[in-house]
């Protein structure tokens, strides 16, 4: 915006943790300097811009909550480096949190409050979206945000990738397909991020195979794990589970492109986790090494199709996190608790329509069942008085608020209390 009002836009945030890790992130435990850069987006100089940062954030404490920018002309850009913000980080906060913060910025008769988030930590994952039709990537984004994970989805690579846990890499189907280059930087960045611990996902129908071998592309299949087989065919689905790994009963149909899969078997520590249950062939491979964890496949997981019970892309998303070693960070996981009493059993779950939620209530009892969502906010509950005998109880939730309206899709937690007895159980809410 440009004309004759007062307009201030944030660019950028930066921590200065040089007497932490010295890492450029605010991590669990840490105090840190904390600088904004701002700029006069509109029509007004200003001679003297001081601030006030502000958060509600249980994890984080204001040791130095004014900064001072000073003289801003029109289209300047200022920071607060001569007095930044200081702040402290909970050693309890959960990597990938997102802390929010208002910056009140006033000068004279003007005042405005611009809002921020910082991720404490690293982010759970990156996706790196290279394909040319990117609705697989994209798919993964989504979804995994939905399981309360935190990242970041790009098109291009980040010049720092020390701050994800994780990477998911989309390089698409012939012909809408990136080759990244043996001797590419993007190949050296995604092979250092591995070789230094990285948890790394890679999907590509050629990449395996043909591109490696004719198409001039880097030879991924070792660190992965992975022996190519053959160029493939279009020849793909349904998609199938192997027994014995964390795929394990997972039946999948497949819309996505469907051209010159890939064939592949596993080598080394490497192990098949899905195979194509029409042809018989392999298309995906999970790789458990010393230092790093891997997972190729040569079909776009975004474009499988949610089934039922653990058929669902959240589901597989979040085993190979699992696999990975990462927990949603939004949250801590509840354990499930069992009680001899209430035999707690919820199906389908995941669900997209409606859950049934069935437990034992015994006798002279008030029983109830709560809803709650990755914050710990309830979001739905239900009452039962006291009842004669023992009773099985069976409630049904289509995903409705108190409202009545939807709730969003994602991770919540069934609550059942039948007197000084309890039981929780996950569930996933799909599309």
């Amino acid at each position: 915006y440009t004309g004759t009002n007062p307009y201030i836009s944030l660019l950028e945030t930066t921590i200065d943790d040089i007497s932490g890790n010295n890492n450029g992130r605010l991590d669990p435990g840490e105090t840190a300097g904390l600088t904004a850069t701002i700029r006069n987006s509109g029509g007004v100089n200003f001679s003297d811009i001081t601030s006030t940062l502000i958060t509600s954030d249980p994890y984080i404490t204001i040791n130095d909550n004014t900064g001072h920018f000073g003289a801003l002309p029109i289209d300047s850009v200022k920071t607060n480096s001569s007095d930044p913000f200081a702040l402290s980080c909970s050693p309890s906060a959960p990597e990938g949190h997102q802390a929010q913060f208002g910056l009140i910025l006033a000068d004279g008769g003007f005042c405005d409050t611009i809002n921020f988030n910082l991720t404490i930590g690293r982010f759970d994952y990156l996706v790196l979206n290279l394909d040319p039709t990117p609705q697989s990537g994209a798919a993964i984004d989504s979804i995994l945000g939905s399981l309360g994970y935190s990242g970041v989805h790009t098109t291009g690579m980040p010049s720092d990738l020390s701050c994800f846990k994780t990477m998911f890499v989309c390089l698409g189907i012939w012909p809408n397909n990136t080759v990244l280059s043996a001797s590419g930087a993007y190949a050296a960045q995604i092979v250092s991020f591995i070789n230094d611990g990285g948890r790394v996902y890679m999907e590509g129908g050629d990449m395996w195979y043909y591109d490696p071998m004719s198409g001039g592309g880097y030879n991924f299949g070792p660190l992965f794990g992975i022996q190519a087989i053959a160029d493939g065919s279009g020849n793909l689905g349904p998609v199938l589970g192997i027994t014995g790994t964390f795929t394990s009963t997972m039946n999948f149909n497949y819309s996505g492109e469907n051209n010159y899969i890939d064939q592949i078997n596993a080598s080394g520590s490497g192990f098949v986790i899905l195979r194509d249950g029409n042809d018989n062939y392999n298309c995906g491979v999970a790789n458990s090494a010393t230092a790093y964890k891997t997972v190729g496949t040569s079909f776009e997981l975004g474009m499988l199709t949610d089934a039922v019970d653990a058929s669902t892309r959240a589901d597989l998303l979040d085993s190979i996190m699992t696999f990975f070693g990462i927990n949603s960070s939004s949250v801590e996981e509840q354990p499930v608790l069992t009680s001899p009493y209430i035999n707690l059993s919820v199906s389908p779950n995941p669900f997209f329509k409606e859950i049934s939620v069935r437990f034992t209530a015994p006798s002279n009892l008030h029983a109830r069942v709560e809803i709650f969502d990755l914050t710990g906010r309830l979001v739905k509950d239900f009452h039962f008085g006291r009842h004669d005998g023992e009773r099985l109880i069976n409630v049904n939730w289509e995903g409705r608020d108190f409202s009545g309206c939807f709730v969003p899709k994602g991770v919540y937690f069934v609550n059942v209390v039948t007197g000084e007895n309890s039981a929780q159980e996950k569930i996933i809410f799909v599309e």
